[in-house]
């Protein structure tokens, strides 16, 4: 699952529900369920809450750690060097280490 739009139509779907049912079942109106699954509006987290609970559902968040972007792509670089390369490339990151204070713990 992804945006709110994505999660009520699932939700409501595997539900087995209609718009209006679901709607009925969640206090709500059938144009504003149209509404949130067309992402023409964003539902607030009480009134995802009540969706999901209408479709037998409860809303789990969850947030988890993303790589950084450079990351990636310094180690995209380093994978394409060979072993000796990396190794020398090493030296670099000693300096570095040096420039910010000192040995450090290694």
């Amino acid at each position: 699952m992804g945006s709110p739009m994505e999660v009520v139509r699932e939700m409501r779907f595997d539900a087995g529900l209609s718009q209006r049912e679901l709607a009925r079942r969640a206090g709500t109106s059938q144009p504003a369920i149209a509404r949130y699954e067309r992402g023409a509006a964003v539902p607030s987290w009480e009134t995802l809450e009540r969706l999901a609970a209408a479709c037998g559902r409860r809303l789990n968040l969850a947030a988890e750690v993303a790589p950084d972007p450079h990351d990636l792509e310094l180690a995209r670089s380093l994978l394409e060097l060979s072993p000796l390369e990396r190794l020398r490339s090493l030296s670099g990151f000693t300096h570095l280490r040096e420039l910010a204070g000192g040995g450090g713990r290694r």
